[in-house]
C-alpha cells in the first residue's frame, strides 16, 4: 500500500510523458530566474542606479500596455507556423535583451528594452499556451497547464530565496549577478523548449488571415470576464501587502507569511484540483466557485481591519487560505473554459485572445484595487467581492447557455 501511494506522489511529481517533463523543465528554470531578479528589479533600478520609482513603475505599465498588441498575432503564427520554434526563439532574444540591462543607467534605454522583453514575453507566453492546448484530450491539457503553473510557483520560491542574498548585501554587484543569472535561465529555458516534439500548423499558410477568435463575441466575453476574475491576483501582490500595512496590526513581516500560505497551496494542490476538469460545464462550476470564494476572502481580509494583533494575523491566514482555494477552482476554471470554447484549427489564435484577460487585469487592476482596498476601506473589499462573486455567476451562465461539446 505504501508503495502504491508513493507510486501516486511520483507520477504527479514526475509526468511519465517526456513532452511534459521537457516543457516543466524549461518552465522551471525559466521561472527560478524569474524569482531571482523580478523580486529586485525595482529595488535595483531606484536605489541603485538611480532612477524613481514613478519612472521605473511607468515605464513597467507602458511595456505591459504594448506588449498586449501582440498576444492575438502570436497566436496566429502558433497556429501558421507552429509554437515552438518561435517560442524557443523568443526564449533566447529576450534572455539576450535582459542581459543588456546590466549596461543601463538612464531611463530611455530601460524603458525601450523593456517594452522589446516585454513584446517578447507575450509571444512566448503565447506559444506556451499553444503548444499545451495541443496536447492531449482537454482533461489532459487542463492539467499540464495546471502541473506547469505548479512549477512556476516552486521556480520562484526558490528564485526569491536566493534573491533574499543579494538584498542581504545590498550592493550593485550582487544585483547585477541575479539579473545575469535571471538572463542565463532564458537562453537554458529556450534550448529546453526547443527540444519538445515539434507541432505541425493546423492552418495552411496560404489561407487569408482572419480574426476568428475576435469575432466571436462569446469568446470575448468569457475573456472578459476572466480578466475580471484575475483581479484576485493583483489582490495578493498589490492590495493585500498595502491593506496590512497600512490599515491593520499585523505585523509587516506576516505579509510574508500570507503569501507563503498561498506559494505552498498551489505547489501542492493545483495539480490534485485540476483532476476531472476536462469538461467545459464542470469547469464553468468551478469558476463560479471560485467567485464565492474570493468574495468570501474579500470579507476576511476587511474584517482584519481594527482587530488585535493576534486575530488581524489569524483572520488575514484565513483569508488567504479561503483566496488560495478560490485561486486554485477558479484557475483550472478558467483554463478549461478557455481551451474548450476555442476552435481547435485556431487554438494559437485562441489562447492569444484569452491571454489577454491576465494581461488586462495586470495593466489597469493596480490602480483598481488601490483605489476599492486603500482609498475606501473596508467597504471597497466588500464592493470588490461582490464583483467577484457577480463574474462568476455570470461566466456559468455564460458558458452553459451556449451549445458546446468537449471536442470539436
Amino acid at each position: 500500500m505504501e508503495k502504491t501511494r508513493l507510486q501516486r506522489l511520483r507520477a504527479v511529481a514526475i509526468p511519465a510523458d517526456p513532452a511534459i517533463r521537457t516543457l516543466s523543465t524549461s518552465t522551471l528554470v525559466n521561472t527560478i530566474g524569474n524569482g531571482l531578479f523580478r523580486t529586485v528589479e525595482v529595488i535595483y533600478f531606484t536605489l541603485i542606479i538611480g532612477l524613481s520609482p514613478a519612472k521605473v513603475a511607468l515605464a513597467l505599465s507602458i511595456a505591459g500596455g504594448i506588449s498586449l498588441l501582440f498576444s492575438v498575432p502570436a497566436g496566429h503564427l502558433a497556429d501558421r507556423l507552429g509554437p515552438r520554434n518561435i517560442g524557443a526563439a523568443a526564449l533566447v532574444i529576450e534572455g539576450v535583451l535582459l542581459s543588456l540591462l546590466y549596461f543601463v543607467d538612464t531611463y530611455i534605454p530601460f524603458l525601450l528594452l523593456n517594452i522589446a522583453m516585454g513584446i517578447l514575453g507575450t509571444i512566448g507566453q503565447t506559444m506556451r499556451m499553444a503548444t499545451i492546448s495541443k496536447m492531449g484530450s482537454p482533461e489532459e491539457r487542463v492539467r499540464i497547464r495546471a502541473f506547469t503553473r505548479s512549477v512556476t510557483n516552486l521556480g520562484i520560491a526558490i528564485g526569491t530565496v536566493f534573491a533574499g542574498i543579494a538584498l542581504a548585501f545590498n550592493t550593485k554587484q550582487g544585483y547585477q549577478i541575479m539579473l545575469l543569472l535571471d538572463a542565463l535561465t532564458y537562453l537554458l529555458a529556450g534550448y529546453f523548449f526547443m527540444k519538445l516534439p515539434y507541432i505541425a500548423p493546423t492552418v495552411e499558410r496560404g489561407e487569408p488571415f482572419g480574426f476568428q477568435a475576435l469575432k466571436n463575441r462569446k469568446y470575448l466575453g468569457a475573456t472578459l470576464l476572466n480578466g475580471i476574475m484575475s483581479l484576485h491576483f493583483v489582490l495578493q501582490s498589490v492590495a493585500i501587502p498595502l491593506w496590512v500595512v497600512k490599515e491593520t496590526s499585523a505585523p509587516r513581516w506576516w505579509v510574508s507569511v500570507i503569501m507563503l500560505v498561498n506559494t505552498i497551496a498551489v505547489i501542492i494542490f493545483q495539480v490534485r484540483v485540476s483532476r476531472g476538469s476536462g469538461d467545459l460545464r464542470r469547469g464553468s462550476l468551478l469558476f463560479r466557485r471560485a467567485g464565492f470564494a474570493v468574495a468570501l476572502s474579500c470579507l476576511l481580509y476587511s474584517l482584519s481591519s481594527g482587530r488585535s494583533v493576534a486575530m488581524a494575523c489569524v483572520l488575514l491566514v484565513v483569508a488567504m487560505c479561503v483566496h488560495v482555494y478560490g485561486e486554485l477552482v477558479g484557475s483550472v476554471g478558467s483554463w478549461s473554459i478557455g481551451f474548450g470554447m476555442a476552435d481547435e484549427k485556431h487554438q494559437g489564435q485562441y489562447q492569444g485572445v484569452f491571454s489577454l484577460s491576465w494581461g488586462l487585469g495586470g495593466t489597469f487592476g493596480p490602480a483598481f484595487v488601490t483605489a476599492m482596498a486603500i482609498g475606501i476601506g473596508q467597504m471597497g473589499w466588500i464592493y470588490m467581492g461582490a464583483m467577484f462573486a457577480l463574474t462568476g455567476m455570470v461566466m456559468h451562465r455564460l458558458v452553459v447557455g451556449r451549445k458546446y461539446t468537449t471536442t470539436k
